[in-house]
């Protein structure tokens, strides 16, 4: 099977930069101007991409066996899933706890190893969060059945 990864990349980029942009506008006007500007933003980018993708003859396709096409969506899908359990954990078990466990995982997956480096990048980065988000602008986050 040929592949190209530009192309793919593109057309999978403008599809969910489209779908994501129909979503924006089902909101509520107030609360929907910067994610439609956003997703419009993203949208437009991404379809220059494509545009660019289509037009130029010197991407390189590769003949991809299944074996070689799943190694190579290996690490994506696993990115994809991560963030896609992460996101779900913010409804079930809260912001703050869901982030810290989704930090720590993903500092040990890209091989930090120092627990007190782990300790001190998500204490500082909860810290920050906490401060900006619910002190001073006093918004509340997700809450779940741990904090």
């Amino acid at each position: 099977m040929k592949f190209n990864k530009d192309k793919f990349f593109a057309v999978a980029v403008t599809l969910i930069s489209a779908l994501l942009t129909a979503q924006a506008f089902s909101y509520p006007y107030e609360s929907s101007q910067f994610p439609r500007f956003l997703c419009i933003l993203m949208l437009l980018f991404s379809a220059i991409m494509l545009i660019k993708n289509l037009k130029s003859n010197t991407s390189q396709t590769t003949e991809l066996s299944a074996a070689s096409f799943a190694a190579a969506t290996k690490i994506p899908v696993a990115v994809f899933g991560s963030v896609t359990i992460y996101v779900v954990g913010i409804a079930y078990i809260g912001y703050f706890v869901s982030t810290a466990l989704f930090m720590a995982l993903t500092m040990i997956g890209f091989g930090e190893r120092k627990v007190l480096h782990i300790a001190a990048a998500i204490a500082v980065f909860l810290a920050v969060v906490y401060a900006l988000f619910v002190s001073f602008l006093g918004l509340r986050l997700p809450e779940g059945l741990l904090f």
